[in-house]
Protein backbone atom coordinates (compact mmCIF):
# COMPACT_ATOMS: atom_id res chain seq x y z
CA UNK A 1 0.00 0.00 0.00
CA UNK A 2 1.06 3.44 -0.62
CA UNK A 3 1.29 6.48 1.91
CA UNK A 4 0.21 9.99 1.31
CA UNK A 5 1.44 12.64 4.19
CA UNK A 6 0.48 15.95 3.20
CA UNK A 7 0.79 19.28 4.65
CA UNK A 8 2.78 22.94 4.44
CA UNK A 9 5.72 21.68 5.81
CA UNK A 10 6.51 25.55 6.77
CA UNK A 11 9.22 24.10 7.44
CA UNK A 12 9.86 20.52 7.47
CA UNK A 13 11.56 19.30 10.60
CA UNK A 14 12.80 16.08 12.64
CA UNK A 15 9.35 15.43 13.90
CA UNK A 16 7.82 14.93 10.17
CA UNK A 17 11.09 12.24 9.68
CA UNK A 18 10.34 10.25 12.59
CA UNK A 19 6.50 10.19 11.52
CA UNK A 20 7.63 8.73 8.92
CA UNK A 21 10.07 6.04 9.84
CA UNK A 22 7.79 5.06 12.47
CA UNK A 23 5.18 4.34 9.91
CA UNK A 24 7.15 2.49 7.82
CA UNK A 25 7.60 0.28 10.56
CA UNK A 26 4.61 -0.48 11.93
CA UNK A 27 2.04 -0.78 9.21
CA UNK A 28 1.84 -2.06 5.75
CA UNK A 29 2.87 0.80 4.04
CA UNK A 30 5.69 0.37 1.55
CA UNK A 31 6.06 3.60 0.29
CA UNK A 32 5.19 7.02 1.72
CA UNK A 33 4.89 9.84 -0.87
CA UNK A 34 5.52 13.12 1.26
CA UNK A 35 3.71 15.84 -0.60
CA UNK A 36 4.41 20.00 0.45
CA UNK A 37 0.74 21.99 -0.65
CA UNK A 38 1.23 25.29 -2.45
CA UNK A 39 -1.93 26.47 -1.09
CA UNK A 40 -4.24 24.51 1.72
CA UNK A 41 -7.56 25.43 2.41
CA UNK A 42 -6.97 25.54 5.88
CA UNK A 43 -4.15 28.21 6.20
CA UNK A 44 -4.66 30.10 2.95
CA UNK A 45 -2.44 33.53 2.90
CA UNK A 46 -0.73 31.95 6.09
CA UNK A 47 2.47 29.66 4.91
CA UNK A 48 5.57 32.02 5.13
CA UNK A 49 7.76 29.73 3.05
CA UNK A 50 6.89 29.75 -1.04
CA UNK A 51 6.13 26.36 -2.14
CA UNK A 52 9.18 25.83 -4.32
CA UNK A 53 11.23 26.50 -0.93
CA UNK A 54 9.43 24.40 1.18
CA UNK A 55 9.50 21.64 -1.56
CA UNK A 56 13.28 21.97 -1.71
CA UNK A 57 13.54 21.64 1.85
CA UNK A 58 11.73 18.65 2.28
CA UNK A 59 13.52 16.89 -0.85
CA UNK A 60 16.89 17.05 1.36
CA UNK A 61 15.17 16.38 4.35
CA UNK A 62 14.01 12.93 3.20
CA UNK A 63 16.99 12.69 0.89
CA UNK A 64 18.63 9.11 1.67
CA UNK A 65 15.32 7.46 3.39
CA UNK A 66 14.13 4.21 2.01
CA UNK A 67 10.92 4.18 0.46
CA UNK A 68 9.84 7.70 0.77
CA UNK A 69 9.41 10.00 -2.56
CA UNK A 70 8.62 13.51 -2.43
CA UNK A 71 5.87 14.70 -4.69
CA UNK A 72 5.58 18.27 -6.13
CA UNK A 73 1.31 17.23 -6.88
CA UNK A 74 -0.14 19.74 -5.42
CA UNK A 75 1.76 22.00 -7.23
CA UNK A 76 -1.49 24.49 -8.08
CA UNK A 77 -2.00 27.89 -8.06
CA UNK A 78 -5.70 27.17 -6.77
CA UNK A 79 -6.60 25.41 -3.45
CA UNK A 80 -5.72 21.56 -2.79
CA UNK A 81 -8.29 19.63 -1.45
CA UNK A 82 -7.25 16.09 0.07
CA UNK A 83 -9.82 14.40 -1.82
CA UNK A 84 -8.47 15.20 -5.26
CA UNK A 85 -4.96 14.12 -4.23
CA UNK A 86 -6.53 11.23 -3.00
CA UNK A 87 -8.88 10.32 -5.84
CA UNK A 88 -5.77 11.12 -8.10
CA UNK A 89 -3.20 8.44 -6.37
CA UNK A 90 -6.36 5.94 -6.02
CA UNK A 91 -6.37 5.73 -9.87
CA UNK A 92 -2.38 5.12 -10.09
CA UNK A 93 -1.93 2.91 -6.78
CA UNK A 94 -5.19 1.18 -6.29
CA UNK A 95 -6.47 2.22 -2.65
CA UNK A 96 -3.90 4.34 -0.73
CA UNK A 97 -3.28 5.52 3.41
CA UNK A 98 -3.64 8.80 3.73
CA UNK A 99 -1.40 9.74 7.14
CA UNK A 100 -2.75 12.63 9.29
CA UNK A 101 -1.99 13.91 12.94
CA UNK A 102 -4.98 13.78 15.50
CA UNK A 103 -5.24 17.11 15.81
CA UNK A 104 -6.35 17.32 12.04
CA UNK A 105 -8.51 13.79 12.40
CA UNK A 106 -10.36 15.72 15.35
CA UNK A 107 -11.39 18.30 12.65
CA UNK A 108 -11.81 16.72 10.05
CA UNK A 109 -15.45 17.11 9.47
CA UNK A 110 -15.24 20.37 8.25
CA UNK A 111 -12.49 19.39 5.32
CA UNK A 112 -14.09 19.65 1.93
CA UNK A 113 -15.72 16.31 1.23
CA UNK A 114 -14.92 14.69 4.39
CA UNK A 115 -17.00 11.50 4.31
CA UNK A 116 -15.52 10.96 0.76
CA UNK A 117 -11.57 11.01 2.32
CA UNK A 118 -12.66 8.77 4.62
CA UNK A 119 -14.49 6.12 2.03
CA UNK A 120 -11.45 6.87 -0.19
CA UNK A 121 -8.59 5.50 1.90
CA UNK A 122 -7.59 3.71 4.84
CA UNK A 123 -6.65 7.10 7.27
CA UNK A 124 -3.77 6.47 9.81
CA UNK A 125 -3.72 8.99 12.47
CA UNK A 126 -0.25 9.91 14.35
CA UNK A 127 -0.54 11.06 17.79
CA UNK A 128 -0.58 15.62 18.68
CA UNK A 129 -1.54 17.22 21.65
CA UNK A 130 -5.51 17.91 21.65
CA UNK A 131 -8.59 17.10 23.71
CA UNK A 132 -8.97 13.54 24.37
CA UNK A 133 -12.22 13.97 24.46
CA UNK A 134 -12.82 15.73 20.62
CA UNK A 135 -10.99 12.36 19.94
CA UNK A 136 -13.20 9.51 21.55
CA UNK A 137 -15.95 11.33 19.84
CA UNK A 138 -14.96 11.20 16.41
CA UNK A 139 -13.39 8.13 16.77
CA UNK A 140 -17.14 6.80 17.60
CA UNK A 141 -18.46 8.96 15.18
CA UNK A 142 -16.45 7.56 12.26
CA UNK A 143 -16.15 3.82 13.21
CA UNK A 144 -17.64 2.34 10.30
CA UNK A 145 -14.41 4.04 8.22
CA UNK A 146 -11.02 2.29 7.83
CA UNK A 147 -9.38 4.60 10.65
CA UNK A 148 -6.26 3.73 12.55
CA UNK A 149 -4.24 5.25 15.30
CA UNK A 150 -0.43 5.20 15.54
CA UNK A 151 1.47 4.38 18.55
CA UNK A 152 3.82 6.59 18.12
CA UNK A 153 5.26 8.66 20.42
CA UNK A 154 3.49 12.68 20.64
CA UNK A 155 6.19 14.29 18.79
CA UNK A 156 7.05 18.12 20.39
CA UNK A 157 8.54 19.74 17.52
CA UNK A 158 6.19 22.05 15.28
CA UNK A 159 6.80 24.25 12.36
CA UNK A 160 5.29 26.96 14.72
CA UNK A 161 8.13 26.19 17.35
CA UNK A 162 10.54 26.07 14.38
CA UNK A 163 9.65 29.36 12.85
CA UNK A 164 9.18 31.16 16.55
CA UNK A 165 12.43 30.19 17.82
CA UNK A 166 13.97 31.52 14.31
CA UNK A 167 12.63 34.91 14.89
CA UNK A 168 13.93 34.90 18.61
CA UNK A 169 17.25 33.67 17.39
CA UNK A 170 17.39 30.09 19.22
CA UNK A 171 18.88 27.90 17.73
CA UNK A 172 17.30 24.69 15.61
CA UNK A 173 19.96 21.97 16.75
CA UNK A 174 17.86 19.02 17.18
CA UNK A 175 14.49 20.71 15.89
CA UNK A 176 15.42 20.12 11.74
CA UNK A 177 17.72 18.30 9.91
CA UNK A 178 21.29 19.61 9.73
CA UNK A 179 21.89 19.80 6.28
CA UNK A 180 18.84 22.49 6.01
CA UNK A 181 19.53 23.84 9.59
CA UNK A 182 21.20 27.34 8.81
CA UNK A 183 19.16 27.86 6.04
CA UNK A 184 15.34 27.51 7.38
CA UNK A 185 17.16 29.58 10.48
CA UNK A 186 18.25 32.25 8.25
CA UNK A 187 14.96 32.40 6.40
CA UNK A 188 12.60 32.77 8.85
CA UNK A 189 14.88 34.98 11.39
CA UNK A 190 14.31 37.60 8.85
CA UNK A 191 10.39 37.31 8.63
Amino acid sequence: MIGIYGGTFDPVHNGHLIIVNGILEMTEIEKIIVMPTRVPPHKKGKVSADFERRLRWTKIAFDGIENVEISDFENRPDISYTIDTIRHFNEVHGKIAYIMGEDSFVNIDKWYMYEEILKSATIYVYPRYCDSSKTVSMIQRFKMYDVNFLPLPIIEISSTTIRERSEKGLSLKGYVPDKIEKEIFDFYSKI
